[in-house]
């Protein structure tokens, strides 16, 4: 996804890391070395740079340093030992992606939107070594989103083999080949841009400029990567899968919840993760749509999504809301994903938890490897074991663990208060 910001005056507009293609971040530099488009009227200049500022710089800012935070306090919470499942794997690398992907929008996007003096001296180097670490990290997750939607896919729809397709080694496989097919499908980018100096003959001072190199340059490097691969690869088929696998969930969940009477604990802790994953790739697709409209059109007609202002603004609004999605997962888990919202809450917030309280929480579910089962359970109480939770029958020596065992469905999910 890409970056636009511009450097512009009344009379030009030179598109200044006109980062185009989305990261919103794939720059396509028309600056410095390459191109000055005509610019938009006055008033139009006044409102993309109003925008700019406050959007892409200042709230871009906020969201990033939040986000941030919140990515850090996941992967606290999926690192527990009762968090432990592949599901969570994805989770806990999707949170380190995004976070890569926020570090490099905050010195790509950001701080360039309010300091002028950032954008002319520090911001071309961040574009030749800093930006297309970002295209990975926006490569990884979106294809993680992808991986895991599916593996949810696999555990509601086909059961039966979710014991043995959806695992922990099998997870750290697929994030390991995630995160190597986005290092080699973005290594290119490294060779698009090189830094050149040049002297001011006003003042005879050095002025830094990111230029692109012949590589960058070539017209089939450009058609063959950008249309033929980009857009098939980062927006086409992840948001294609995502859109009908996510339609096969949420069937699934309303079915399951038709059959409530007739549902475990361990299927209602099924549906609640489908629920909250259901909840995720929502998101990320409603911040990707923008993307795809503005990276459709310029892979149509560049020039004019380059210069004209209401293509310019969309491009700013993607940027945002890229950034957004890499930020916002932590809410949503906290919204939607009950069992973790119960650790966050055990790990982070008991100064707030009575006490009385705060031990009925030591009730709790482990979520396992089915190949671990066995050295968590006797044999005499042997439970199915899946990618979700189950419930840690050898725990439960309070009396009022043992009256969870006993009630019927209603009651025992009211001992389970904060799960």
């Amino acid at each position: 996804m890409e970056v636009f910001m511009e450097n512009t005056n009344h009379s030009n507009v030179v598109v200044g890391s006109n980062l185009k293609y989305v990261f919103g971040l794939n720059v396509s530099v028309v600056n410095g070395s390459s191109t000055v488009f005509p610019a938009p009227l006055p008033a139009q200049f006044d409102e993309i740079k109003l925008v700019e500022f406050y959007l892409t710089g200042v709230a871009s800012i906020v969201i990033i340093s939040l986000g941030l935070i919140g990515n850090i306090l996941t992967i606290a919470v999926l690192t527990k030992r009762t968090m432990q499942s592949s599901t969570n794997c994805y989770l806990k690398a999707l949170a380190m992606w995004d976070s890569v992907v926020l570090i490099i929008t905050f010195f790509l996007i950001g701080i360039p939107s309010v300091s002028e003096p950032y954008r002319e001296n520090i911001l071309p180097y961040v574009i030749v070594y800093a930006y297309p670490a970002g295209l990975v990290g926006q490569t990884a997750t979106i294809w993680l989103t992808v991986s895991f939607t599916v593996e949810r896919y696999i555990a509601v729809c086909h059961p039966l083999r979710a014991a043995s397709m959806c695992t922990m080694a099998r997870a750290r496989m697929v994030i390991l080949s995630v995160s190597v097919f986005s290092f080699v499908y973005n290594a290119s980018r490294w060779f698009e841009y090189e830094i050149e100096y040049r002297l001011n003959p006003t003042d005879h001072t050095i002025l830094v400029k990111e230029k692109t190199t012949d590589m960058g340059e070539s017209k089939i490097y450009r058609k063959v990567y950008f249309l033929c691969l980009y857009l098939p690869i980062m927006c086409f088929i992840p948001l294609t899968s995502l859109a009908v696998i996510n339609i096969f969930l949420i069937l699934a969940v309303k079915r399951s919840q038709r059959q409530r009477r007739d549902m475990n604990v361990r299927q209602s802790r099924e549906n609640n993760v489908t629920l909250m994953l259901v909840s995720v790739v929502i998101v990320f697709m409603i911040c990707q749509v923008p993307a795809l409209i503005y990276n459709t059109a310029y892979a149509i007609d560049s020039k004019m999504v380059s210069t004209t202002s209401g293509w310019i603004i969309l491009s700013l609004i993607r940027n945002y809301l890229v950034t957004l999605n890499s930020a916002i997962n932590f809410l949503l888990y906290c919204a939607f994903g009950q069992k973790f919202r119960r650790i966050f809450i055990r790990t982070f917030c008991r100064c707030l938890i009575p006490e009385e309280d705060f031990s009925s929480l030591t009730y709790q579910g482990t979520v396992i490897n089915p190949h671990t089962t066995a050295r968590r359970y006797s044999k005499t109480q042997k439970l199915h074991a899946t990618t979700t939770d189950v419930i840690d029958m050898t725990s439960s020596t309070t009396a009022t663990h043992k009256r969870c065992l006993n009630f019927d469905h209603k009651e025992l999910m009211n001992c389970w208060a904060f799960y």
